[in-house]
C-alpha cells in the first residue's frame, strides 16, 4: 500500500475551504456533476463524475473549519477498489495571513491505484483551490476520462 499525500497552500479561510469540501452546492462546483454529501459521522459521502463514475463512502469525522475525513471508494467493480475501502483524510490549518494549508491523505490504495490517484487528486485540488480564491475552475478536462481498471494500470 501507498500513501496518497496532497499539500497545498490556498489564499481563503479555513471555513471556505470546508464548505467546499462538505457542501453539494459547492462540491459540485468544482469536483463532480452530481453530489449526495451528509456531513455528519456516519453519513452519506457520494459523488458522480461527468463519465459516469460514482465514489462512495461514508463519514468518519467533521471538524468544522479544520477536519474532514471519509472513506472512499468506486462503485464501478471492475476498478476493483469498492466503496468504503480507502480512506481520506483532509486537515485545514489556518495560515497567518488568513489562508489555509489544506493538507489531504489518501490511505489503503495499492501502489498503481496510489499513482493514477495521486494525479486525479491533484486536478480536482487545483479546482477547489481555484474556485476558493474566486477564479471558475473551468470546465473539467477530466470528464472523458474514466478511473482505471488495474488491468489498464497494468498491474500483474
Amino acid at each position: 500500500m501507498k500513501l496518497v499525500v496532497q499539500e497545498l497552500t490556498i489564499a481563503a479561510p479555513a471555513h471556505l475551504v470546508y464548505e467546499l469540501l462538505t457542501d453539494p452546492r459547492q462540491f459540485v462546483r468544482w469536483m463532480a456533476e452530481e453530489a449526495s454529501l451528509d456531513p455528519r459521522p456516519g453519513g452519506a459521502v457520494r459523488w458522480t463524475h461527468a463519465n459516469g463514475d460514482t465514489c462512495s463512502g461514508k463519514y468518519i469525522e467533521l471538524v468544522p473549519g479544520r477536519r474532514v475525513v471519509f472513506s472512499y471508494g468506486w462503485e464501478r467493480a471492475e476498478v476493483e477498489i469498492p466503496p468504503g475501502s480507502t480512506t481520506v483524510e483532509i486537515d485545514l490549518t489556518p495560515t497567518d495571513d488568513g489562508g489555509t494549508v489544506l493538507r489531504l491523505v489518501h490511505r489503503g490504495l495499492g501502489d498503481r491505484a496510489a499513482d493514477a490517484h495521486r494525479g486525479g487528486w491533484s486536478h480536482y485540488l487545483d479546482r477547489l483551490h481555484r474556485l476558493a480564491v474566486g477564479s471558475a475552475p473551468g470546465p473539467d478536462p477530466f470528464v472523458t476520462i474514466r478511473v482505471p481498471t488495474p488491468a489498464e494500470l497494468g498491474a500483474p
